[in-house]
């Protein structure tokens, strides 16, 4: 039988194309029911947060000093607030039926206010603080309990931690006590100038050889043996003393050991606390020196003045000739 122009040839063609078409859909369609591969979850924009209890390494404690779970060691950072004691040995003061205590840290004074009152210059170390001669005000709480443990902390150095509701502790060796913050309290008193006279530095050398410290126009200058044994610049920054130029002077010295300590120590821009009687703290971190104005009684001075007149008569003597000036002596103006 002879097909008519191909009558059925383009059927079947079309039915060709229909099931080449069909078998592309279920393709696609087996493609489009495939579980697609899961999106990378994005990436933090932060590291996750340690809980604050690991902040922070344990500083070296050789006293043994320790915190209260929850609570992270805190670098010094306590100038010019408040605080209420809250807790005494984890035990809360609303338990102890004691007076509301109260601690104040101003720029170089740290205030007291419980049932005694009283006042010390402190001056910040790496991790705590350490205090001057506190001033009693009142003393006549001997069976306070609040103001008896805050006493034996603040003299401790105590340790400083932080928890997570922002109070902090103060760790001492027999106590710790637990403070809330609160209004910064009353601004400290006004110092001397620190050019108004010399300061005699308080060491366990005799009152006739304890190293005179002299601070006039952007410098500084030690007696130690002779006149200027230790000098440099110096100016007051946001609590420090900020030295540079540190230089020797060698001289006839039985304690050259003790000079160079000295030397480093004013080389690393201490802290300064003043009072306002002419005491001075000054502390590198670790370690605390203490002096004292000589004001108007300056016979404890009295080599400082000496070495000083010596040092001005030297200078108009060679003032013709400034490099012959010895390299230790720094000048008066």
């Amino acid at each position: 039988m002879t097909l008519r122009n191909n009558a059925f040839s383009m059927p079947i063609e079309r039915r060709g194309l229909a099931a080449a078409w069909a078998i592309c859909c279920m393709l696609l369609a087996a493609c489009d029911g495939a579980p697609a591969d899961p999106m990378p979850e994005p990436l933090p924009m932060t590291a996750p947060s340690a809980p604050i209890a690991d902040a922070a390494e344990s500083p070296p404690n050789p006293d043994g000093l320790q915190l209260a779970p929850g609570f992270a060691p805190l670098a010094f950072d306590l100038e010019n607030t408040g605080w209420l004691v809250t807790a005494v040995d984890g035990v809360p003061t609303a338990d102890l039926q004691d007076d509301l205590a109260t601690v104040h840290f101003g720029r170089s004074y740290l205030r007291w206010l419980g049932c005694d009152q009283a006042e010390a210059l402190y001056i910040p170390l790496t991790r705590s603080f350490a205090l001057g001669e506190p001033k009693r005000k009142t003393s006549e709480c001997a069976d306070s309990t609040v103001d008896a443990a805050l006493v034996s902390v603040l003299a401790d150095k105590p340790l400083i931690g932080r928890n997570r509701e922002g109070k902090i502790m103060l760790a001492g060796r027999t106590h710790a006590v637990t403070l809330s913050r609160i209004d910064s309290g009353p601004k400290d008193p006004a110092a001397p100038p620190l050019d108004a006279a010399p300061f005699e530095i308080l060491t366990g050398d005799s009152a006739g050889a304890r190293p005179i410290l002299s601070l006039h126009d952007g410098q500084f200058a030690i007696w130690m043996d002779c006149p200027a044994a230790i000098g440099g610049t110096l100016r007051v920054v946001e609590g420090r003393l900020r030295t540079g130029n540190v230089q020797v002077k060698e001289c006839d010295t039985y304690r050259a050991g003790a000079r160079d300590e000295l030397a480093a120590f004013f080389r690393t821009s201490p802290a300064i606390a003043r009072g306002q009687d002419g005491t001075l703290m000054l502390s590198d971190g670790e370690s605390v020196i203490t002096a004292r104005q000589c004001g108007n009684d300056r016979t404890r001075c009295r080599r400082t003045a000496a070495a000083v007149h010596l040092a001005e008569e030297e200078a108009e003597r060679e003032s013709a000739d400034p490099g012959t000036l010895s390299p230790g002596f720094i000048p008066s103006r």
